[in-house]
Parts: C-alpha cells; sequence; structure tokens
C-alpha cells in the first residue's frame, strides 16, 4: 500500500471509530479482494471463503475501536479473518462426527490479474506441492507486497521463520523452473 492509501485508511478508521458506517463501507471495498485472496491461497472453497470474509468484516467493524492507526490495518484484518477461519474449522469438526477432514478445494480461478497472465496449468503446477502455509507466505509477501514482519504478524510466526521459509520455497521454485527451462531446452 502506498503512503496516501495508508493516510487514507487511518481517516477512514477514525471516522469509523467515530460510528460512520459509510467510512467503515469504505474498508470493506478497499480491503474485501485482499481478504478473499488470502482466503483462497490458504485452499479454502471460495463458498466458505466468502462466509468467512463477512465473519471477519463483521468482528472487525465491532472491534474497529481496537484498531492502532500506528500498526498495521490490514494485518489486523487478516488475523481476524485467518482466525474466524480456524473457528469455523472448529464448529464444523464438532458437528461432524464421521472424522473427515475439511475439503480443500484446487487453487480456482479466483486469481489476481498478475497471476492470470501465467496459463493455468503454470499457476497449477507452481501451487500444486505447496503447503497452505508456504502459499499463504507467497502470497502476502509477493502479491501484497508486505513486510515479512507483518507476514510474521499475521501467522502469528516469528520473523526469522518466515525469512526461512520464504527463502526456502523461492529457492525451491527456482530449481524447478530452471529444471523446466532446460528440459524444454534438451527436448
Amino acid at each position: 500500500m502506498q503512503n496516501g492509501d495508508n493516510l487514507d485508511c487511518n481517516a477512514l478508521i477514525e471516522l469509523a471509530k467515530r460510528g460512520q458506517k459509510s467510512a467503515f463501507t469504505q474498508l470493506v471495498k478497499m480491503y474485501y479482494g485482499t481478504v478473499m485472496y488470502y482466503l483462497l491461497g490458504m485452499n479454502i472453497r471460495h463458498a466458505d471463503a466468502e462466509d468467512v470474509a463477512q465473519e471477519a468484516f463483521i468482528n472487525a467493524f465491532r472491534k474497529i475501536s481496537q484498531v492502532n492507526t500506528s500498526g498495521s490495518f490490514i494485518g489486523w484484518l487478516l488475523r481476524i479473518a485467518r482466525n474466524q477461519f480456524i473457528d469455523k474449522l472448529r464448529r464444523e469438526k464438532k458437528l461432524d462426527t464421521s472424522g473427515s477432514t475439511y475439503e480443500l478445494e484446487e487453487f480456482s480461478d479466483h486469481r489476481t490479474p498478475e497471476a492470470q497472465v501465467v496459463s493455468a496449468a503454470e499457476v497449477e503446477n507452481i501451487f500444486s506441492d505447496l503447503k497452505p502455509r508456504e502459499r499463504v507466505i507467497l502470497e502476502l509477501r509477493v502479491f501484497q507486497n508486505l513486510p515479512f514482519i507483518e507476514v510474521a504478524e499475521i501467522l502469528e510466526m516469528t520473523e526469522g521463520n518466515v525469512r526461512l521459509i520464504f527463502h526456502r520455497l523461492i529457492t525451491r521454485l527456482r530449481s524447478r523452473f530452471s529444471e523446466k527451462v532446460d528440459n524444454n531446452g534438451n527436448g
């Protein structure tokens, strides 16, 4: 987010804290896509991601007075979304007596414009063997351009651990792409 956007966000947060619902509506418009992409990056079915996002924004509205404008609003919001998803899983697990786990949907067509440039096969290939946490780290660091410290806060990890996972992930992806280029060149 650019500095001007951050000032606008902080102004909207302050207005929302004073009870202006239209200000919070603007925050929802600004960040709904980011929250959805974050949730979809965790391999949540689209319909479930919409439900979780809606609940996250309802909780954010209820807790808007707790936001510190010197911190990261998006980090705070994504932590709420993550916690909503965890709560959803817990509720479903309590209701599910079959012992089955949450069904994960494969990476779908709900991608950013940047990701849409890459063919569907390539995107699926990139994400196919990533762990959910790796997907989220890649999404937050590369596509959302968040600093490592904010990614760490969102995922409740140390910054060093996030950096290590990201480094290993990028190294692995580079290796895969170089092998693919070598194979295509030799084929």
